[in-house]
């Protein structure tokens, strides 16, 4: 079997987590550092890579992530963020505009008391630091690459089997995690249901390059088809003469015209881009491979139940228009942790439903807020209605006569000012 850990044989543990995404990962960490007695195992169906190269996670593919400032505070707390800073452009300046349209609004690090918006990073550097930082944790075995293909609830807790190396093997839970993405096998599998809205949309993802230096540059341009969204990267070598030219690309397009926009060539879709987004960055000189995704909001009907929680897109997967997704997965982290941290002391099972229901109770705001923002923001900005397009744009442009409304729509894009439980998050501790 193969494994990273501490333990050549396992067959009992107290937490399952199934899925070595980002999210996942930021779990595993969370749980190690506030249940430093609990053993935590983690699966994932690909290897861990040695090097950052060689990355075979598909979560840490040519996307991006944005990481709220909230977010990267809570990195800090996990000691993960100090490799991560290195590797991440902090975000000085975010520009919105509506495209064929005067309404636009800026927010920059200077009205946010100097300090940056947030951060831009590579999923693939991200997901390299945070699975090494999960391999020193004495308290985490990672059983990988493995599929896990079952799981039993028990009277306490639940069982689960999997396959490793052509071997079927079983494991003893007292909780079990799903991390395992949208579509989740496993919540399938279990007969948990999902609410969806799709938005007959695509998200066309690419890293490109420009003329002009970016300088914490980010843009969000609402089109007719959807948001475009140029996000700053850093530099691909440690120094950059002039700044870094290169931007993460997420593009939403309506899904009619994906193959048209997939299969036209670089030069036509650089083009197209200058159409939709103009020269704020002078010329695009260079793009990348193009990915995309279909475009949903999916919740699921159930995200707890005795010994099972799930998390990650397998609880709910968002519209990226505010790059939000996976700042509330990992607030959904730190909650469930403090939780079941609180639960340890209070001597109840960790997979007690009282104990994940409570969990629940506590997200949930902050689940529903940051759905009902993202979603809001697509229908406004996308409204074909000639008096929608006038008072949105009215916004725009009012929003730069207020400090205070212009602090409050920056910070609801941001995720800053959604209503949340509050969490103690200085009492997660430092992990080390």
């Amino acid at each position: 079997m193969s494994m990273y850990g501490r333990e050549a044989v396992i067959e009992n543990a107290d937490i399952a987590i199934v899925g070595g995404g980002m999210v996942g990962l930021s779990q595993a960490l969370l749980l190690a550092g506030e249940l430093p007695g609990a053993r935590i195992v983690l699966f994932e169906s690909l290897a861990f890579a040695a090097d950052e190269a060689a990355l075979l996670q598909p979560s840490f593919d040519a996307r991006s992530t944005a990481l709220s400032a909230a977010t990267a505070e809570l990195l800090q707390l996990m000691n993960v963020w100090s490799p991560l800073a290195q590797r991440a452009q902090p975000i000085k300046r975010v520009h919105v505009s509506d495209r064929g349209h005067v309404g636009a609004t800026d927010y920059c690090d200077s009205d946010n008391h100097g300090k940056p918006l947030g951060y831009v990073i590579e999923n693939r550097c991200f997901g390299y630091y945070l699975s090494q930082a999960v391999l020193r944790c004495d308290n985490i075995t990672v059983i990988a690459p493995a599929c896990v293909t079952a799981i039993r609830p028990k009277v306490l807790g639940a069982e689960l089997q999997f396959e490793c190396e052509g071997e079927r093997k079983s494991l003893n839970v007292q909780l079990v995690i799903i991390g395992d993405g949208m579509a989740s096998p496993l919540r399938s599998q279990l007969g948990i249901g999902v609410e969806s809205h799709d938005y007959q949309q695509v998200a066309v993802i690419a890293n490109l390059e420009f003329e002009l230096p970016h300088n914490g540059q980010a843009f969000e341009r609402f089109t007719e088809a959807g948001p475009l969204a140029v996000l700053p990267l850093p530099p691909e070598a440690a120094v950059s003469a002039g700044g870094s030219r290169r931007a993460a690309l997420v593009w939403t397009q309506a899904s009619k015209s994906l193959a048209e926009i997939q299969s036209c060539t670089d030069q036509h879709f650089i083009q197209q881009l200058h159409h939709a987004f103009g020269f704020r960055l002078g010329n695009c000189t260079r793009v990348g491979e193009r990915h995309s995704y279909p475009l949903k909001m999916v919740f699921a009907k159930e995200q707890v139940r005795s010994s099972i929680v799930l998390i990650g897109n397998a609880a709910h997967f968002l519209h990226p228009v505010a790059g939000q997704g996976f700042n509330l997965a990992i607030r959904d982290c730190a909650q469930l942790a403090a939780v079941l941290s609180q639960a340890v002391q209070n001597n109840q099972p960790l997979g007690d439903l009282t104990v994940l229901q409570r969990y629940l109770k506590l997200q949930a705001l902050d689940q529903q807020a940051t759905a009902s923002i993202s979603h809001a923001f697509i229908r406004v900005f996308t409204h074909p209605n000639i008096g929608v397009k006038l008072g949105r744009n009215l916004s725009l442009l009012g929003l730069g006569l207020s400090d205070t409304l212009k602090g409050e729509f920056f910070a609801q894009m941001m995720g800053q000012s959604l209503p949340r439980a509050k969490v103690n998050w200085s009492a997660l501790g430092t992990y080390n």
